[in-house]
């Protein structure tokens, strides 16, 4: 299921996403858009799309995961839980910090992890490709620059990016 948004929608809900505290002005300026163009596709996105902006905290080093599957998630105090996935068997898996597993837990199956990552590609918002302006259908090639991810509908684009355009350059001759 995809999100129908425009291209200057996607530009913005990326730059949100990458750091939701950036302002409109400075939104508006990385996208050579108007102020108030940008003010109102945000008012748009949080109508439609946005569902909260949160805040992330550092990792902290040998952080350790306790990653519980349990048949009752209301056994568990809800502030010792950093997330929650209710399954569709009608179980839940619970990550929860190292420090919160007592004896008083009841679960079904136990594991420990030793790393959280979280997926920053947006994967339920039509993408465009940074280079042919296309919407992008598969996985996106990606390509990080110092300003931030840059993404792709195909290597072709990616390539043809990062070698300076010769390919569409070559086409238009």
């Amino acid at each position: 299921m995809h999100n129908k948004i425009s291209y200057n929608e996607s530009k913005v809900l990326r730059l949100l996403m990458e750091d939701s505290r950036t302002s409109v002005l400075d939104i508006s300026r990385k996208l050579a858009l108007n102020r108030n163009t940008v003010s109102s596709i945000i008012k748009k996105l949080n109508a439609n799309i946005i569902d909260r902006y949160t805040v992330e905290t550092k990792e902290p080093e040998n952080s350790l995961y306790i990653i519980i599957e349990t048949d009752n998630i209301d056994t568990i105090d809800q502030n010792e839980v950093i997330e929650y996935f209710e399954l569709a068997n009608g179980h839940y898996i619970a990550i929860m910090n190292r420090d919160a597993l007592t004896g008083s837990i009841r679960y079904t199956n136990i594991n420990m992890a030793y790393r959280r990552v979280i997926n920053r590609t947006p994967g339920q918002i039509d993408l465009y490709c940074d280079y042919c302006n296309g919407i992008i259908t598969g996985k996106p090639q990606i390509y990080e620059t110092a300003h931030g991810p840059l993404y792709f509908c195909c290597n072709t684009c990616k390539s043809d990016y990062i070698n300076g355009g010769s390919a569409i350059k070559s086409m238009e001759k």
